[in-house]
């Protein structure tokens, strides 16, 4: 509650336009209401020695000099500071100036918890704006336009500075101690003119986002440098991630214990296998079935829900050999011989997930594919970012 020392006149009704009938049923208190109608102030907690003398004019109780002590300060003029204030938006205060006849100084009253010295917004209003940007999907520009609309004027560089203003091209996560059971992915966004991967490392056993970071091109040293820095040695059990070769070398270079290969990766793998020979070979109605029918029986296999279930549809597959179509022979040999054990982890380790559909999840929840294109530097792209992962990690602790 604000102090209620007001040197308003209370008999002065026409004056300050005060109707009491607008905020009780009952008979309200006058000082009470006063100072809330003409103020709009009441949630303010004023420092100990300031007081609210007129609407948005403050000043000290005391004569007593903040830097020396003396009871000897003499009032001047009062200056003017624009800020924006919870609840109230856009408002200009006004802060009494003094001399003090003792140190010679020109002490001025100050809101300290309210509004930092040198700073336009209020403590109250940035705290309940950084928790709305961490629900919220708008890019930093979008955000300042709709503020505009509650006449508060707070420009998209202001707010870049409220969400944790990001100097690098990497934000890291503290989730805690990792269990080592690692998905890695990347999604390619427009920044500016071009074109970036958005680089994202998850644990799937805490469902933490680890760290987030924007390279310029997906290369195994990048990747690997990424991928190195944020995973301890002690905690490479799995890698998981999709087909790229790169990511191969990567787990290897890192020494992971183990690496899962997508498996819905994998089925669009081989459908586009099956185009691809179609595409590019003439073949008989009968012979064109049969291509589609042992393509789906090796996405099968690696569909199965046990290792069991595994061996029996293996089992089936090979006891067809000598009629799958030489092009599925071909791509079985390449492909699926040489990836065998890592398309197969998961069944035999329940800890690790058989695609890379977690990570994939939290792309489009902090980034739908309109608003890939919403940014023109990566400091403004992760500035929008970290608030809603923050968010989003915190929600998952909980659960």
């Amino acid at each position: 509650m604000i102090n209620k020392n007001l040197t308003a006149d209370n008999t002065n009704i026409v004056g300050i336009q005060l109707n009491l009938f607008d905020f009780y049923d009952e008979k309200p208190d006058f000082n009470e209401v006063l100072n809330t109608k003409i103020t709009g102030y009441i949630d303010l907690n004023l420092e100990n020695g300031v007081i609210l003398t007129s609407p948005n004019h403050f000043e000290y109780d005391t004569r007593r000099c903040p830097h020396c002590g003396r009871l000897s300060l003499i009032k001047k003029k009062f200056v003017p500071r624009h800020v924006i204030l919870d609840k109230i938006g856009d408002a200009v205060i006004y802060l009494r100036e003094y001399f003090c006849n003792h140190c010679h100084k020109y002490p001025k009253v100050q809101l300290k918890g309210i509004v930092d010295k040198f700073k336009k917004i209020s403590n109250g209003f940035k705290e309940k704006f950084l928790l709305k940007m961490r629900t919220g999907r708008k890019s930093l520009r979008k955000t300042s336009e709709d503020l505009k609309v509650d006449n508060t004027t707070v420009s998209h560089q202001t707010i870049l500075n409220l969400v944790n203003e990001v100097d690098t091209n990497e934000i890291t996560f503290d989730v805690g101690e990792l269990s080592g059971f690692i998905e890695y992915d990347e999604q390619f966004l427009l920044i500016g003119d071009k074109s970036l991967a958005k680089a994202q490392l998850l644990d799937t056993i805490l469902n933490q986002t680890i760290a987030i970071k924007i390279i310029d091109s997906v290369t195994s040293k990048n990747v690997k440098k990424f991928i190195g820095n944020h995973i301890p040695e002690n905690k490479r059990k799995c890698l998981i991630t999709d087909h790229d070769t790169t990511y191969i070398s990567v787990s290897n270079d890192l020494n992971f214990e183990k690496q899962q290969l997508c498996i819905v990766h994998f089925n669009r793998i081989v459908e586009r296998k099956v185009k691809e020979i179609l595409k590019n070979n003439s073949y008989a109605e009968e012979e064109i079935k049969k291509i589609k029918k042992y393509a789906n029986r090796i996405i099968s296999i690696f569909l199965a829900e046990n290792k069991e279930n595994f061996i029996y549809r293996l089992n089936r597959f090979f006891k067809k050999w000598d009629d799958v179509p030489e092009p599925i022979k071909e791509f079985y040999n390449k492909k699926v011989v040489r990836d065998m054990h890592k398309l197969t982890h998961h069944l035999f380790d329940s800890r690790i997930p058989r695609s890379t559909n977690l990570i994939e999840s939290k792309f489009s929840a902090t980034q739908k594919k309109s608003e890939k294109k919403l940014f023109n530097t990566v400091k403004s792209c992760l500035s929008y970012l970290k608030p809603i992962t923050e968010r989003q990690n915190e929600r998952l602790k909980r659960t």
